[in-house]
């Protein structure tokens, strides 16, 4: 994209062109965040365990993860995905523990393996993101220009 600006207006017009490529950057990784939230947390309802003796609570602990958005502030944007109901039961399950029979019972690890999936694919996103962003003819230049 070209513009004709005059020596004096040079400031306000890379300001306003560099204040567009991070508005369109934001609006992505917000996307981009909401989407990889929901993606955790069907990945980690997936292979939560299921309590299979007992009827009156079967499945429970697998239907009560949620997303919610922590933070959202102009710098900030923050989604968590939780167990509201049964939080006390994740860490349980994840690194296992002791019953009260004495007996150790295995851990079930479901949500590190998720999360570890899951902030790969994040991390390839935004970079992909800051590579083809829409505005400003494609974001970022790999290729470095020679003089």
């Amino acid at each position: 994209m070209s513009y004709k600006i005059k020596s004096d207006e040079v400031g306000s017009a890379v300001s306003n062109i560099l204040y567009q490529f991070t508005a369109d950057i934001q609006a992505g990784v917000r996307y981009l965040t909401d989407e990889t939230a929901e993606k955790l947390k069907k990945l980690i309802q997936e292979g939560a365990p299921v309590n299979k003796r007992r009827t009156k609570r079967r499945g429970t602990y697998k239907k009560s993860w949620r997303v919610r958005k922590t933070k959202d502030t102009f710098a900030v944007y923050e989604k968590t995905v939780g167990s509201p109901r049964e939080y006390r039961l994740t860490h349980l399950l994840e690194n296992g523990h002791r019953a009260k029979n004495g007996k150790t019972v295995k851990a079930q690890p479901h949500i590190k393996p998720a999360a570890d999936k899951i902030n790969a694919e994040y991390i390839k996103g935004i970079e992909k993101l800051l590579k083809t962003s829409q505005r400003q003819g494609g974001g970022l230049r790999t290729k470095s220009y020679k003089r």
